[in-house]
């Protein structure tokens, strides 16, 4: 499961998801809450139990100019 801190800007959770869906993760939930401050938190919880795809992932999340911080729950 995944935290993710994202700017408020249009189609910021577009390009998430279109990472998600390009690297191929299949999404168990997907809570979106109300921006704060510029921000929009954005918990993901992703099917798998391997942690080397779970980092690529958090990698690849980072890399999005969309994305402020990345952190791993659980």
């Amino acid at each position: 499961m995944l935290r993710l801190d994202v700017l408020a800007t249009p189609l910021a959770v577009a390009r998430i998801a279109s990472i998600l869906a390009h690297r191929q993760f299949d999404v168990i939930t997907m809570d979106i809450a109300a921006p704060v401050d510029g921000l929009r938190r954005i918990t993901i919880e992703v099917d798998t139990t391997d942690d080397i795809r779970l980092r690529q992932l958090g990698n690849f999340l980072n890399r999005s100019s969309d994305v402020v911080e990345v952190f791993r729950l659980a």
